[in-house]
């Protein structure tokens, strides 16, 4: 009855096929930002409301399970992307440093470690996920980033399952703020 309401809709008119939204988004949309424009829109328009305060902002992800066969898949090795803030955080650390009039901490070797995953042959976006007491398979992360003030979310973006939360974290953040004007 809400979905009905929300559209404008009678009780006794028909409503849309459930596949309509994402056949538009496969297709007609496909090359398009228009989600992302409109999701931005709301974040816009709650914070000129006043609904969301930028001050605290908390992110979790979410395991979506992908349509892909567990058992079919190709094996591949790829280089092991090292933490995106390790890099930010040792400048800060020498900034630091050097303000208190201490000496630089000594240069550390980049260590590019290797790893080899399971590659899904059904669904190649998707990322291999095995954790203790959790489903073992393919999987995808949605990272939802929350504002406190009244729980508005703020960012919403999907990663393949096998890549660990704080990889995309700055980036979207940093993306949050040059898009987005927090009061």
């Amino acid at each position: 009855m809400a979905y009905r309401w929300f559209l404008g809709l009678n009780i006794n008119d028909p409503v849309p096929h459930h596949s309509t939204i994402s056949w538009h988004r496969r297709t007609r949309f496909k090359d398009t930002t228009i989600f992302q424009d409109i999701f931005d829109e709301i974040v816009r328009q709650a914070i000129n409301y006043d609904m969301v305060g930028g001050r605290v902002l908390f992110t979790d992800s979410t395991q979506l399970k992908a349509n892909a066969n567990k058992h079919k898949y190709t094996r591949k090795t790829i280089e092991q992307d090292t933490q995106n803030y390790i890099k930010d955080l040792n400048e800060a650390i020498q900034e630091d440093r050097e303000e208190h009039g201490k000496k630089p901490l000594p240069a550390k070797e980049e260590v590019k470690a290797e790893k080899e995953i399971r590659h899904s042959t059904t669904d190649p976006e998707s990322g291999y996920m095995y954790c203790e007491n959790k489903p073992e398979g393919f999987f995808y992360l949605d990272h939802r980033t929350t504002d406190m003030k009244y729980n508005i979310i703020t960012d919403a973006y999907v990663t393949p399952g096998n890549l660990h939360d704080s990889v995309p974290y700055l980036d979207r953040l940093d993306l949050q703020i040059a898009h987005l004007v927090f009061k």
